[in-house]
């Protein structure tokens, strides 16, 4: 017999407890009184009467000493802060009107190789001997017509006159037509080039009076009659096409909204002209989002995670903020009102100046002109945040460490030991987890599942009041059906995806009170307190059955030939092992285990994917 009613019942008694640290106490006073000194008098006595208030007196002398001392070098570092922001907005500043120089010189590039080609016969002929110049001119009495742009750039889009008419700024010259058509095939690919060299990424144009435009980005989806209404309403073609721009300049437009992506701009364009006669315009987008981003998101003024904000403010008053990487037009709250009035009123004023600051009720408004244009750079600040600033760089002189730590050094402690004590207990429970857990499918265990078997016995034995007792409970064995295969054939990564699906459909099928957990490679077990032996193998064959039914679903979403194995759609049996207390043998983890891993065994040996329950060497418990 493999076990029978002799079979020793397990019994966990605690030893009884002593504590191994002794107590080491003084058995003396911490002062003892040494006769025959002389009696201490004036500084001396009061010292010895209260010496806790001296040293708290002599403590708080020093620490004012030290507090104005650190007060006064608080404010110069205020004032050190203050004007070190003000540097640091001009170096951004710099590197805002480097960008800004580097658009005027490729836009002034295009308007002069524009002007040039208009101003040259010999190219002119040699663009209108080219089939695709012959082409557009036959189209375009077409509502919407388009050619190629030279060398691969981007297309050429147009409309005929009718589409023209009522359009302001654009009228048919059909003597100059052909000239306008080589003039933007030729200008194309520069576009392109000039945009995709931007580190901007902004939209670069041509756009010609005589009702034909050129676009880097392309946009084929727009009616060109509609485009050509739209620019026509632009500040940075209406501007040279109603003659404002008398000193033909380069402007630079007001802050709008792009209709489609909703996102701020600003236009740089400039006027062609030739004979003086004006000929279009050549465009160039600078979203002041990607602008401001390039130069003023590369680090913060302040010391602290708050977020950059800044302000933009053009010679019309028109402002702009750029917070955290992204351009609105809402004030952030941190910006004075008060103070942003003062700046658009006072625009041009500070633009002469060039730099500096306003102040009002401790809040700061920094100002710096960006180079030549009609932008001004802003930032805000207030007393409190440079006295925060400053009180950082104070705070990590010695002296003021020194007398901090006085001040907290009992508090700091504590929290210093409380703080390693959590982190020690944190650390003992992420161990003792790991070590009572299988990691790759979170069951419990061997480990676990033997201290669970224990404690069953002994809140059994607590529940009847008799350690005599034997509880019925019951134990399962199971084993995933010729898993060695499954990892031969479609990899350990998938073998792995096999057991933890396992493990869930073990944990889908058992109550809370019943424990799962892996005590081998693909073996795992199963704890049921108060279960007998049929209800016991009816759990296993719920199990079994919904192994089966995976398996079913399994075939049913397996891969084509030639695809990927999808791990969930492997299909496995299991076979399962049955033992139970007080029916085979009493309540005794080894015994019941080696039960059922024999009726595991017996379960392979009868052509697996079953449950066995009883097997020939069962225990009638009426013998046991």
């Amino acid at each position: 017999m493999l076990c029978s009613s002799r079979c020793p019942e397990t019994r966990r008694r605690a030893p009884p407890h002593r504590d191994a640290r002794a107590s080491n106490r003084c058995p003396g006073g911490f002062m003892q009184h040494t006769p025959g000194r002389t009696r201490p008098h004036g500084f001396s006595s009061m010292v010895m009467r209260h010496p806790h208030l001296v040293v708290t007196v002599c403590f708080l002398a020093a620490m004012a000493l030290v507090s104005g001392v650190g007060l006064r070098q608080l404010y110069q570092m205020t004032r050190y802060d203050l004007h070190s922001r003000q540097r640091d907005l001009e170096v951004r500043a710099v590197g805002v009107d480097a960008l800004i120089s580097a658009e005027r010189r490729r836009l002034l590039f295009l308007r002069d190789y524009a002007e040039h080609l208009l101003a040259s016969p010999s190219q002119q002929r040699v663009g209108l001997q080219n089939p695709k110049v012959q082409a557009a001119l036959r189209d375009s009495d077409q509502p919407q017509w388009d050619a190629p742009g030279a060398m691969d750039g981007p297309r050429v889009f147009g409309t005929n006159a009718q589409g023209l008419a009522g359009i302001d700024g654009f009228d048919r010259d059909a003597a100059a037509l052909p000239a306008d058509i080589v003039l933007a095939r030729s200008i194309s690919p520069l576009l392109a080039i000039s945009q995709h060299a931007d580190a901007l990424q902004s939209t670069v144009a041509y756009i010609s009076a005589n009702g034909l435009y050129v676009l880097s980005p392309e946009r084929p989806d727009a009616h060109a009659p509609d485009l050509l209404r739209r620019f026509s309403t632009m500040p940075y073609y209406r501007l040279h096409a109603t003659g404002q721009n008398a000193g033909h300049d380069i402007v630079w437009t007001p802050i709008y909204t792009e209709s489609k992506k909703g996102e701020a701009i600003a236009t740089l364009s400039a006027p062609v002209y030739t004979n003086g006669r004006f000929r279009g315009a050549v465009v160039m987008d600078v979203a002041p989002s990607r602008l401001l981003s390039l130069q003023l998101a590369t680090s913060n003024l302040t010391d602290d995670d708050s977020p950059v904000e800044f302000g933009l403010l053009n010679s019309n008053g028109d402002l702009v903020y750029f917070v955290d990487g992204k351009i609105t037009s809402q004030r952030p709250a941190r910006f004075d009102p008060y103070l942003l009035d003062m700046a658009r009123t006072q625009a041009a004023a500070w633009m002469a100046r060039g730099q500096g600051y306003v102040e009002r009720s401790g809040r700061y408004l920094l100002f710096q002109h960006v180079g030549e244009s009609h932008w001004i750079l802003l930032t805000d600040t207030d007393d409190s945040e440079l006295t925060l600033a400053a009180a950082r760089r104070v705070f990590s002189s010695p002296l003021i460490v020194a007398w901090l730590a006085i001040a907290v050094l009992l508090i700091g402690t504590l929290r210093v030991v409380k703080h390693i004590f959590g982190q020690y207990v944190e650390a003992s429970t992420r161990l003792e987890t790991l070590a009572r857990s299988d990691p790759l499918t979170g069951l419990a265990n061997r480990r676990r599942f033997q201290e669970a078997f224990d404690e069953t016995l002994e809140r059994a034995a607590r529940e009847s009041g008799d350690e005599a007792t034997t509880p019925a409970m019951a134990l399962l064995m199971l084993d995933i059906d010729y898993f060695k295969r499954v990892n031969d054939r479609f990899g350990h990564a998938a073998g792995d995806r096999v057991l933890v699906i396992f493990a869930d459909i073990l944990r889908g099928n058992l109550r809370s009170a019943e424990m799962p957990a892996r005590v081998g490679g693909e073996e795992f077990a199963a704890l049921l307190p108060g279960a007998d032996l049929a209800t016991a193998a009816a759990v296993a064959e719920r199990i079994r059955q919904a192994v089966e039914a995976h398996a079913a679903n399994a075939a049913q979403t397996a891969s084509m030939p030639g695809e990927a194995v999808n791990p969930d759609a492997i299909a496995f049996t299991v076979s399962i092992g049955v033992a139970a207390s007080p029916a085979d043998c009493p309540a005794h983890y080894e015994a019941l285990m080696q039960i059922a891993d024999r009726r595991l065994y017996a379960a392979k040996e009868s052509g697996r994917n079953r449950v066995v329950a009883e097997d020939s060497r069962s225990i009638d418990p009426a013998r046991a």
